[in-house]
């Protein structure tokens, strides 16, 4: 098992996934929320779980197997690149990188290494992934074409905004 907070199994509550479906896990890294996904199909279907970074997809790959997901694939790929490498998902999770400002409760070093620009840079990548990750779902899919997104922010910017762009 992994444990999670509330923040961390919310998306995926929301997201619903059922066996047998074709999900995308955008920004998958460590794997709680992957593993919860699998988990939740029965191990059936299929997981697309990429992560923008090469390093963090070690534990990504190391807890979905030590957790028996056997359901999923991991890919090293920039979340903005789909849907031209795999598109047709029935649900998409989109966890997005983010500025971490809702996380200053347990990382207080989030107040003092993040600038305006910093805000900025996670706003327009957010976006740019938002979009992807809409063109990712299948619209005609008869069991979702659900897109969850979700930040650990509580910057209008990085949240309300990023939805009403898309």
């Amino acid at each position: 098992y992994m444990i999670q907070s509330a923040s961390s199994f919310l998306p995926v509550m929301a997201l619903a996934p059922q066996p047998g479906e074709r999900v995308l896990d955008m920004a998958s890294a460590p794997g709680g929320k992957t593993s919860h996904i699998a988990a939740l199909m029965k191990n059936t279907g299929f997981i697309l779980a990429n992560d923008a970074s090469k390093g963090r997809t070690k534990s990504l790959v190391a807890n979905l197997h030590r957790l028996g997901a056997t359901n999923t694939v991991v890919c090293n790929y920039d979340g903005r690149e789909f849907p031209r490498i795999m598109g047709g998902f029935d649900r998409v999770l989109l966890d997005a990188p983010c500025s971490g400002s809702g996380v200053v409760a347990k990382d207080s070093s989030v107040k003092k290494s993040k600038d305006e620009k910093d805000f900025q840079r996670c706003s327009h990548l957010q976006k740019e992934l938002i979009i992807a990750a809409i063109d990712s779902i299948d619209a005609k899919s008869k069991t979702g074409g659900y897109l969850v997104y979700s930040t650990c922010s509580i910057t209008v910017e990085e949240n309300e905004w990023v939805v009403d762009y898309a």
